[in-house]
């Protein structure tokens, strides 16, 4: 008896089992901004994504509602995706941000072919609008150190340029412009660019290239006697930013060549290096930079 009990009730939550995960609720996800940039028409879209995993949800019955401060608005189905739903709302004037939630109202078909319909609400949502946005990027490519403008409204002295996560020298303008200095980033990379500052985190503003530069260096090759010393001049074509500009020097004849480490300073485009012979030996130098292409220069110590 106490057998059969066991199978009656293994039995049972099985059923229960499957009928809980063939009753799956819709659920939402939404896809509308919490931060909005304000525009002159006063008029956001609302979206989201419903997500349908119940098989007997009859996909004709299903409706979508936007309610925003108590108003109903129908969402129109994407023609493509028929997942998303969207819709236009228009913020009455003078205020800067809505409370709203989502709603669907759909048919379950049971097994016996009875419809009931079923309602659903997601969470409570609110967007806000921000009094300011960019516009774009007055290039979207360009070597290191050389300065791009970057046009939008409502920008401030405190805002900073981030470029590939790193923050580049910024001047501010205008509430309407600013402009940053490309930081030295390896070349052929477009780097995302962000706007920071805002009380409300970061807006992305678009993607930037970094394009390779050439160094000078004088003389293109050395001769120097053992113990003596010589200059190499490092030449850019556009000031150094922020922090400097590092210039790794490599050689193949280590004990050869005594040198200190290459900067040149923030705001320079040059810089002197002194360079001493060591043990006599026939080499290289190889210059390179970040963003750069790397030059080679013969050297002799004898």
């Amino acid at each position: 008896m106490n057998k059969l009990h066991t199978t009656y009730k293994h039995i049972f939550l099985a059923l229960a089992l499957a009928f809980l995960t063939s009753c799956n609720q819709p659920s939402f996800i939404n896809l509308t901004s919490t931060n909005i940039s304000q525009n002159p028409s006063g008029i956001y879209t609302l979206q989201t994504e419903l997500d349908i995993q119940d098989r007997k949800v009859n996909p004709d019955s299903v409706q979508v509602f936007s309610i925003v401060g108590g108003e109903k608005i129908p969402m129109v189905k994407d023609p493509i995706n028929p997942s998303l739903w969207s819709c236009d709302y228009k913020l009455p004037q003078g205020f800067d941000e809505a409370t709203y939630y989502f709603q669907t109202n759909y048919q379950v078909v049971s097994d016996n072919g009875a419809s009931y319909a079923r309602e659903l609400k997601s969470e409570l949502q609110v967007f806000r609008l921000e009094n300011r946005y960019v516009g774009n990027l007055a290039s979207y490519r360009g070597p290191v150190g050389v300065e791009i403008a970057v046009q939008g409204r409502g920008l401030t002295k405190y805002d900073s340029i981030l470029i590939g996560g790193e923050e580049a020298s910024t001047r501010y303008l205008s509430e309407n412009e600013l402009r940053f200095t490309t930081p030295a980033l390896p070349a052929g990379i477009d780097y995302p660019v962000q706007l920071i500052g805002g009380p409300h985190g970061a807006l992305d503003i678009g993607n930037f290239r970094i394009d390779a530069s050439s160094i000078g260096v004088s003389p293109s090759s050395l001769e120097i006697k053992s113990g003596d010393s010589s200059t190499l001049l490092f030449k850019i074509d556009y000031e150094a930013p922020d922090g400097g500009l590092i210039v790794s020097v490599k050689t193949n004849i280590p004990s050869s060549v005594i040198m200190p480490e290459a900067v040149i300073s923030k705001g320079n485009k040059t810089v002197n290096i002194p360079i001493k012979g060591g043990v006599a030996g026939e080499g290289k130098l190889v210059i390179s930079a970040p963003g750069y292409e790397s030059v080679e220069v013969p050297i002799r110590v004898f």
